[in-house]
């Protein structure tokens, strides 16, 4: 988890070194081995060193090639490390120190603009070419390393964190107002915009090549919706994934120094922790240490324990419990004045890692099982399919089994709301659908937390509504798939998890977020990844007598979705919603919040599931208050009525 930082003037000035080193000083927890800064003319390069492979040790920050010119900041691992070695000494490029990053710039002189195609691994990189006068940045295909930019009046910033990017006066702090309104309803939809106008996400699977004759913008990579693997049997297919599982975790538990891994007692997190430590046992991979932690829940519908003891009992190793408790306001306003965003999800910050990681150095990875619900999880998308094969008694069967969903599931939305919306519209055309529209109903309205003025300017409706240019795919279940590994959601829940896990002065890996765990998915018949009643099929098949059987059985799964209304209620509750700005902006309707609120706490004091439906909107209009509030309105105590109020009653 290392920090890139690079100012270009591309108007051929120079590039003023000292705005570097103030973008590389307020990411301290990205440089704990280190930093450099290097520059020419009209160009400055840093690098944040965190050490987490083994041969990062012998990299240079930034690493600098004098033959060529060629200078390169990183963030990355690269996978394929030994492959892309061996081809470039075959074709003359000496692989001189053989790190990570001096393999990045031998592949970038072999194959340019096509080398991030080639590797391998979780990287998001910019690379100054003085032959050609052109930065060329990258990120890796899923968004695991975050990159941001700024294209200003003759210069051009780039950071891995947004917040870097300030650190040059010329970059003004100005709301973005049509991504405020798509986070205001829960759904970030541009994977490129951010909540500041002319700051950018680098979209994962894209390249960027900057000049004085401008920014190309492209795509380098894509899923490739026409291959397929087929076998004749399921032990086949569970064959194929375990031995792609453990290359994938072989490259995951590359370390210099100790991994941490998440261990929830879901079937991710156990498969994640219990191959790693098959592959200890067998010595295909070495590690200084190797711990787990959990944050244990002892009721409600997140409690866990039992199953994390089986991983325990069947492989003994280092493991700590977490008590879980609410981030208080104060660190909440921290995380925004810092990051200059929104502040972490209640689920994030349930646990406080600190003390326990917070000063030691003998860890540098932490493994997370996100993927696995990503990939293989069951969908209502089988519904149309279903449908479109006119296997009737088998969509019936699939609605009765789902009917029935398990605990950690969202609640089944009723047999006719099901079949309809996931069974027959999905087959309909959509230029059919977008004709009949304005006959069949009035057009839609913008949820109603949202002031329909704001959301007619923001043109909200056509932003959540547009037609995204998806890949034709085999099946309805397999363009959901593929929906999930384009969306804005994904991208900014993937960077909100690298920023935690980076204030404890980790990297954090997430071996199910593969790019080949990913495309093996896609290219695997749906009846692999989900069954009626059963989700992760080819997962659950691959782990038998590695995972505990409980647990490889198991058709629950942890809920942390109460924490949402716990953290509300715990920060003031309706009082939250009293004196918002996001509503003297004209952003929010006020007495819709507060009506939302009372009918969301009510559904949740009773334990009804319905109160899911809105707690996170309802959570995201607070952090985009807390957001405007600190960063904009310079209110350094905001929601400072509560407390009064509090104190008052004392």
């Amino acid at each position: 988890m290392s920090g890139i930082a690079v100012l270009y003037q591309w108007d051929g000035a120079p590039a003023d070194r000292s705005t570097v080193e103030r973008m590389i000083e307020v990411i301290p927890y990205r440089s704990v081995d280190g930093f450099g800064v290097w520059g020419n003319g009209p160009v400055a390069i840093g690098h944040a060193k965190l050490q987490t492979t083994p041969e990062a040790s012998a990299e240079t920050s930034p690493f600098v090639d004098e033959a060529s010119g060629l200078v390169l900041s990183m963030d990355g691992r690269v996978d394929n490390h030994d492959e892309l070695a061996a081809e470039l000494n075959s074709h003359g490029h000496r692989v001189r120190t053989g790190t990570d990053a001096e393999i990045m710039l031998r592949a970038w002189q072999r194959w340019g603009a096509e080398a991030p195609a080639r590797v391998i691994g979780d990287f998001a990189f910019a690379l100054w070419d003085p032959s050609k006068r052109t930065l060329f940045c990258a990120r890796d295909p899923l968004g695991v390393k975050s990159f941001y930019y700024f294209n200003g009046p003759g210069f051009f910033l780039c950071a891995s964190e947004l917040h870097q990017l300030f650190q040059d006066p010329r970059v003004v702090q100005r709301p973005n107002e049509p991504a405020v309104a798509e986070m205001l309803v829960r759904l970030p939809v541009d994977r490129e915009e951010t909540l500041f106008e002319g700051i950018r996400r680098l979209e994962p699977a894209h390249y960027l090549s900057v000049s004085a004759r401008g920014v190309e913008r492209r795509r380098y990579y894509d899923l490739d919706a026409s291959r397929e693997i087929t076998y004749r049997s399921d032990d086949e297919y569970s064959d194929h994934f375990l031995s792609l599982f453990k290359e994938v975790m072989r490259c995951h538990l590359r370390s210099n120094k100790g991994v941490a891994s998440d261990l929830s007692g879901g079937l991710d997190s156990g498969s994640i922790v219990c191959v790693t430590e098959q592959l200890r046992r067998d010595g295909e991979v070495q590690l200084p240490n190797f711990e787990t932690f959990t944050v244990r829940f002892d009721t409600g519908p997140a409690a866990e324990a039992e199953y994390v003891e089986e991983v325990l009992h069947k492989y003994p190793h280092r493991h700590t419990y977490v008590p879980p408790g609410m981030a208080p306001l104060g660190q909440l306003i921290a995380q925004v004045a810092h990051y200059l965003d929104l502040p972490d999800f209640p689920n994030s910050v349930c646990a406080d890692y600190t003390p326990l990681l917070g000063n030691r150095n003998d860890l540098r990875v932490r493994l997370t099982g996100l993927g696995g619900d990503e990939w293989f999880g069951s969908t209502y998308a089988a519904y149309a399919d279903l449908l479109k094969q006119f296997r009737i008694v088998a969509l019936l069967r699939t609605l009765r089994i789902d009917r029935n969903q398990p605990a950690g599931f969202a609640p089944f939305p009723g047999y006719a709301n099901a079949l309809v919306r996931y069974g027959v519209l999905p087959l309909v055309p959509y230029r059919l659908k977008a004709a009949l529209r304005p006959w069949l109903r009035r057009p839609p309205e913008p949820p109603a937390l949202v002031v329909p003025a704001f959301a007619a300017r923001m043109k909200l409706m056509d932003r959540l509504s547009a037609r995204q240019p998806w890949p034709r795919c085999r099946s309805f279940a397999q363009q959901l798939l593929y929906q999930g590994y384009s969306s804005g959601w994904l991208s900014y829940a993937l960077e909100m998890d690298a920023r935690w896990t980076a204030g404890f002065r980790l990297e954090g890996r997430s071996p199910l977020l593969d790019r080949r765990i990913l495309e093996f998915a896609f290219a695997i018949p749906d009846n692999q990844r989900f069954r009626p009643g059963v989700s992760k099929f080819v997962l659950r098949n691959s782990m038998r007598g590695i995972l505990p059987e409980r647990i490889r059985r198991r058709s629950s799964k942890a809920d942390l979705t109460e924490l949402h209304p716990m953290a509300l209620i715990a920060l003031g509750g309706e009082r939250l919603f009293d004196r918002l700005n996001v509503v003297k902006n004209g952003w929010v309707d006020g007495v819709a919040v507060r009506r939302l609120y009372r009918s969301m706490a009510e559904a949740f004091s009773r334990r009804d599931p319905s109160y899911m439906e809105n707690v996170l909107e309802l959570w995201n209009i607070f952090a985009v208050e807390l957001w405007l509030n600190v960063v904009f309105l310079g209110i350094s105590e905001p929601f400072k009525h509560i407390t009064e109020t509090s104190a008052a009653a004392l």
